[in-house]
């Protein structure tokens, strides 16, 4: 019994401790659930949510604003425009993303609007980033969408406060509840009371215990922020310095005694800064969000204490101490970065200036010198057929070697300068690999067999035609034979391509040309496709150069997507090859070949009547190859050079038929023609349009102003002779089109037909007049190159003129300006005026030739 007495107290004491340990518990539970609902309601984002909704929505208004005052001015400045949709756009952010409306429960409620602005920003950003004529054309729909937009924002923002009071009542009920739960269990607790007592004095020596830790703790942290590398700075809500470790005193100058106290705004802030700052504060003060400034790592402009500025590096966090919120900034000095960076960027851009103005030198030079070169190339060709003294011909022919040389030197670097410039154009055209290699082999010949070295072409037949830039392509197969013949004497130089199909009308062109010359060092394998770099390891050096043909080539050859290069061995030869996607083309077939007609250098059949003709051509080679045809038909031809003259002419005499140029000065034929139908001798007489136009809608239109027939240039005496039927025999049909040469210098049967029909002689007169009149007319194109109407018109001058002589690459590539100033090209004649330049001095070697020869 002794033992029962005394064993209850301890029963019941262990019984009170384990209520008391219950009680606790659920207390704690309970204490642990209302410190959860009061956090979040300390948490709750919605005033960060709301705030930053306005700031979008005033963004938004400020957008809106900026795009109808654009629109209401006729010419109006856009930059405040797209400054403002910039804005707008960086802080939609908070909303496309959706993290701040999870709490909320808002991800629905905002997914109607984030799809809205998606769509917004796809179909806005293209036209605030595009033109300014686009985006002003855009301004009435833009101000219809951001209208729209302002409605559902602030609708979204009505829904976010709504939201939020609906669940704030319901965690205000939950706290309620919660609230009623340690209520009860504080009254039980109550009963305990006597036995809790014994647990108090147990709480305070724990409590002792923890805040002798606490001590210690806080002893370590402040010796950590002491001795940080990165300045700490510790400030009130009021702005005021609590901290100010040795790294900040060693960063601002002051000392930690000189900065407690002090405000931010007199301490480490830029004057210029200190309204902002204090704005800021206000606002914080205002709310109490601390999360306004955790933003992560920021750069800012901060002041020393000797007044010098510098770039700062910082990161602000906060938290809540003893006295309410504080703030704790970490703190870089980031000067010498920032200076190396700058430091960088000038010697970079220092560099590509460097770059560019040598450029820009070597563009401008190449230009200054190809103009006159071209006047010096044309002025030897006509002084070279006149010549009949043997030594002075034979000066002549060195004045022409050295002044080509010369000038392909200077197209060489113009040619490097536009490359790099990004200034280089690649046609896309169809053409045939064959004829085209096999005319730059058979060019070579000629020097190759005075080394006594062979030169062989080595490509299969029945290739497809490919699509790409000819021109540039024989340019890099050119300068690779050149190379090998150069160093080469007494062997042999192969061509070889072969064209692998790739699938979806794609083919891979593998060339190679091969040589057995003195071959090259493997140290110099890589510097050969460098600018300037010429090596002479044999013959004395007998042939000069540049040093810039494999470098063109290499940079022409990754401007087409391929890729070049070279594999020798010292003594045995070389091999360059090169490797290039090219587009296949289907190969339509031919027209039936129409039977060829008896050739005559006259007329045929003593019955054909004698016809009194009028030719209207401004250009004065046209002017005489046509008068030379119409000659050798046996009609009598009176000339007239413009269409002022051909009217005046017209009237005055009855013509059987006028030949009639479309584009001249003065006036046009098209004008000319309808003045001839309205009165005078010849307004019922044949009038026959002389043109390079051969569009359709052209054509109609030729008819449409009183036009009988046509004649496209380049004509043939064939073609002139059956037009010329018609006016005694109009039911003769027009034969069909013979096909179209190949894309060589000169078109082989037009020089041939020329030849025939105008004989040695008027051959010579005609290229003579061809040299002179193109020469005159190239030089008024470089001084109307920025005169677009103009430059036109001189490009189908030169066309019509190309084509009436032969010239085929040139007829074709001033067509083609033509066509491109017409399309709205303005630049056109100026960024090809180095292949302009170059197509003509071809044309003017290879007609020269021929009149030589």
């Amino acid at each position: 019994m002794p033992s029962a007495l005394l064993s209850r107290p301890r029963y019941l004491r262990n019984v009170l401790c384990g209520l008391m340990v219950m009680a606790v518990g659920l207390l704690a539970v309970l204490s642990a659930e209302v410190r959860r609902e009061m956090r979040l309601f300390q948490e709750e984002p919605v005033d960060s949510i709301h705030w930053n909704l306005t700031q979008l929505e005033l963004d938004l208004v400020l957008l809106l604003s900026a795009a109808q005052l654009a629109q209401a001015q006729d010419d109006p400045p856009l930059d405040e425009l797209r400054k403002r949709f910039d804005l707008f756009y960086s802080r939609t952010d908070l909303v496309r993303s959706g993290a701040m409306f999870e709490r909320l429960d808002l991800e629905a409620a905002i997914r109607p609007l984030t799809a809205r602005l998606d769509g917004f920003l796809r179909h806005a950003t293209p036209l605030i980033d595009g033109s300014d004529a686009s985006l002003r054309a855009a301004l009435p729909a833009l101000v219809e969408d951001v209208q729209a937009l302002r409605m559902d924002l602030r609708s979204l923002s009505i829904r976010t406060v709504e939201q939020y009071a609906t669940q704030a009542d319901l965690r205000r009920a939950e706290l309620a509840r919660l609230l009623r739960q340690v209520a009860a269990t504080s009254a039980a607790l109550l009963l305990l009371l006597v036995a809790l007592l014994g647990s108090v004095l147990y709480l305070n020596r724990q409590a002792e215990r923890k805040t002798a830790e606490a001590l210690r703790v806080s002893s370590r942290l402040q010796a950590t922020v002491a001795t940080a590398l990165d300045g700490v700075i510790v400030a009130g809500l009021d702005g005021r310095v609590l901290d100010f470790n040795q790294a900040a005193e060693r960063i601002f100058g002051f000392s930690r005694d000189e900065a407690i106290g002090q405000g931010l705004d007199r301490l480490i802030i830029p004057a210029r800064h200190a309204a902002a700052h204090e704005a800021g504060m206000a606002r914080m003060q205002e709310t109490g969000n601390k999360r306004m400034v955790d933003g992560g790592r920021i750069q800012v402009t901060a002041i020393r204490k000797s007044g010098e500025e510098f770039p700062l590096e910082m990161s602000v966090t906060s938290n809540s101490g003893p006295d309410g919120m504080i703030f704790i900034a970490f703190m870089r000095d980031i000067s010498e970065p920032v200076a190396n960076e700058r430091a960088l960027l000038a010697a970079r851009d220092k560099a590509l200036a460097a770059e560019q103005a040598k450029t820009n030198f070597l563009a401008v030079m190449s230009h200054e010198m190809r103009t006159p070169l071209n006047g010096v190339i044309a002025a030897i060709e006509i002084v070279a057929r006149k010549a009949v003294d043997p030594s002075q011909a034979k000066f002549i022919r060195l004045a022409q070697s050295s002044a080509k040389q010369l000038l392909r030197h200077v197209n060489d670097v113009l040619d490097i300068s536009k490359v790099e410039a990004g200034h280089l154009a690649l046609s896309d055209s169809p053409f045939e690999l064959e004829p085209m290699l096999a005319s730059l082999v058979d060019v070579l010949r000629p020097v190759a067999a005075k080394k006594a070295t062979k030169i062989e072409l080595d490509i299969g037949t029945g290739l497809p035609l490919v699509r790409g830039d000819s021109f540039r392509l024989g340019q890099i197969v050119q300068n690779l034979l050149s190379n090998a013949v150069k160093f080469t004497a007494g062997g042999k130089v192969v061509l070889k391509a072969v064209l692998h199909p790739q699938g979806a009308g794609m083919a891979l062109l593998d060339l190679s040309v091969t040589d057995s010359g003195i071959g090259i060092a493997p140290e110099d394998l890589e510097r050969i496709f460098e600018d300037f770099v010429m090596l002479d390891p044999s013959y004395g050096r007998t042939d000069a150069g540049t040093g810039l043909g494999l470098p063109i080539s290499r940079r022409l050859t990754e401007a087409m997507g391929g890729q070049i290069g070279a594999e020798s061995e010292p003594g045995k030869g070389s091999r360059f090859w090169l490797r290039l996607p090219m587009p296949t083309v289907e190969r339509a077939a031919p027209p039936p070949a129409p039977a060829e007609p008896a050739r005559t250098t006259a007329r045929d059949g003593a019955d054909d009547p004698v016809l009194d003709l009028l030719v209207v051509e401004d250009n004065a080679t046209n002017r005489t190859v046509m008068e030379e045809m119409l000659r050798l038909l046996g009609h009598r031809a009176a000339l007239a050079v413009d269409g002022r003259e051909g009217v005046r002419k017209a009237r005055a005499h009855r013509y059987d038929a006028i030949l009639m140029d479309i584009s001249m000065p003065v006036m046009d034929g098209i004008t000319a023609t309808g003045l001839i139908r309205a009165e005078g001798l010849s307004k019922d007489s044949r009038i026959i349009a002389v043109t390079a136009h051969t569009m359709p809608e052209e054509l109609e239109r030729f008819r449409g102003a009183g036009m009988d027939d046509c004649l496209t240039k380049p004509m043939s005496i064939r073609d002139l002779a059956r037009t010329l039927a018609a006016v005694s025999a109009p039911s003769v049909p027009s034969p069909p089109a013979l096909p179209e040469p190949a894309d060589a210098v000169l078109d082989a049967p037009r020089i041939e037909e020329l030849r025939q029909a105008l004989g040695a002689e008027g051959m010579r007169r005609t290229v003579a007049q061809f040299l002179r009149d193109t020469t005159a007319t190239m030089e008024r194109l470089r001084s109307a190159a920025s005169s677009p109407l103009e430059a036109r018109a001189l490009c189908h001058e030169l066309a019509g003129a190309a084509a009436m002589v032969g010239a085929l690459r040139l007829h074709r590539h001033f067509a083609g300006l033509e066509a491109r100033l017409h399309d709205g090209d303005d630049n056109s004649v100026a960024a090809a005026q180095t292949d302009s330049d170059r197509l003509w001095a071809d044309a003017a070697a290879a007609l020269g030739g021929l009149t030589e020869a």
